[in-house]
């Protein structure tokens, strides 16, 4: 599992959001258009440049798990 970011800027907590994307969690900030996705157990997805790109990540990252038979 990858270890959640440290925040160090109490502030972040109100600039942040994480969502669930049935078996994917996004971590949305206020600060930045990018988005970090992990499935619901911790593996990291990855991170799309802008949040209407999460479901291009979500199916390239569903079609490599299928490829490598996970």
């Amino acid at each position: 599992m990858e270890t959640a970011p440290l925040l160090t800027d109490p502030a972040a907590f109100t600039t942040a959001v994480i969502d669930r994307y049935g078996q994917y969690l996004c971590w949305f900030n206020a600060d930045t258009t990018g988005v970090d996705v992990f499935t619901e157990t911790g593996t990291w997805v990855g991170t799309t440049p802008a949040p209407d790109e999460i479901s291009a990540l979500l199916d390239a990252f569903e079609q490599r798990q299928a490829a490598s038979g996970e």
